[in-house]
């Protein structure tokens, strides 16, 4: 369900182009996605409609937000006001540091949904789900042997062929 939602979301919140990612750029970003790394959105494809991203958001929290208020209104309004407005300032810039929890959560999203795409394209016959570690492995190896990006796709074939 979260995966479903977060599939809805990075689809609104995103330009995705259309334009299928290079062979060497999907093996780059799938070696830095394993490894938990950020992930530049131009090599990928994606950039981020920041209008759209707050709107949602806000939407989000508010949904958070709203009830825990309904329920602590009372305590809160007996309250110093020094103290409410204290603690109004609080929750705001923890809302807003949230914020990039959020936008990096989607981002891995959209980082993932292209690099299955290009999965699909690149390596048809090897699902990503079963073949993305052994694949980055041969692609560190080839980076150690430094192998030429024209011959890359064909080394990778290679190895998953003797394994």
């Amino acid at each position: 369900m979260i995966d479903n939602l977060r599939d809805t979301i990075v689809k609104y919140i995103y330009a995705i182009s259309k334009q299928p990612v290079k062979l060497v750029e999907l093996l780059e970003a799938n070696q830095l996605f394993n490894e938990g790394m950020k992930l530049d959105g131009n090599k990928l494809g994606f950039r981020i409609k920041l209008l759209r991203a707050y709107l949602v958001f806000l939407l989000l929290a508010h949904i958070f937000i709203i009830p825990v208020l309904f329920a602590t209104h009372t305590y809160i309004e007996k309250l110093n006001c020094h103290f409410a407005i204290l603690l109004a300032i609080f929750l705001t810039a923890w809302l807003f540091g949230i914020f990039s929890f959020f936008k990096e959560w989607t981002r891995d999203g959209v980082a993932k949904i292209r690099i299955k795409q290009a999965w699909k394209l690149h390596f048809p016959y090897f699902p990503y789900d079963e073949f993305n570690q052994q694949i980055n492995t041969i692609f560190e190896e080839a980076q150690k042997q430094e192998i030429h990006k024209q011959d890359l796709e064909a080394f990778i074939l290679d190895k998953l062929s003797q394994e």
